[in-house]
């Protein structure tokens, strides 16, 4: 069930290099989150939303995969997308694109709708469902 994919293009900035002078393994998840935040923010579930609904996104899972290093002033481009959503956890994928086409690094995460009043996962709403799945 592959939905929309959605393309998210940055730049790597000096704030984004550890010593080594590429991007640090745990940069790359804030990298991942940013494109995640803008994607479901443009489909009209951002902060603003949850701040309203009591109900965001939350990770549940979450597995890495580096393939190739990034380093600063790179022209990359994330891609995002939602394979599958059943019952209360659904599974997004993301991968990172350089400007010549190589795939960097790859992500994929069990995700759910969080309740955050009741402190727990619930059946993803129809908003959530239009947003995560990109409809």
């Amino acid at each position: 069930m592959a939905n929309r994919i959605f393309e998210y293009p940055m730049t790597i900035k000096e704030h984004h290099l550890d010593t080594f002078g590429h991007v640090n393994n745990a940069t790359y998840l804030e990298i991942y989150e940013e494109a995640r935040w803008q994607f479901i923010t443009d489909n009209g579930y951002g902060l603003e939303k949850v701040k309203s609904s009591g109900f965001g996104p939350v990770i549940l899972d979450i597995h890495i995969r580096f393939m190739k290093e990034l380093k600063n002033r790179e022209e990359i481009v994330i891609h995002s997308t939602t394979t599958d959503y059943e019952s209360k956890v659904g599974t997004i994928k993301q991968w990172i694109i350089d400007s010549q086409g190589n795939r960097c690094s790859e992500i994929e995460m069990s995700v759910g709708l969080f309740d955050t009043k009741n402190r727990k996962l619930v059946l993803p709403t129809e908003d959530w469902k239009r947003a995560v799945l990109g409809t």
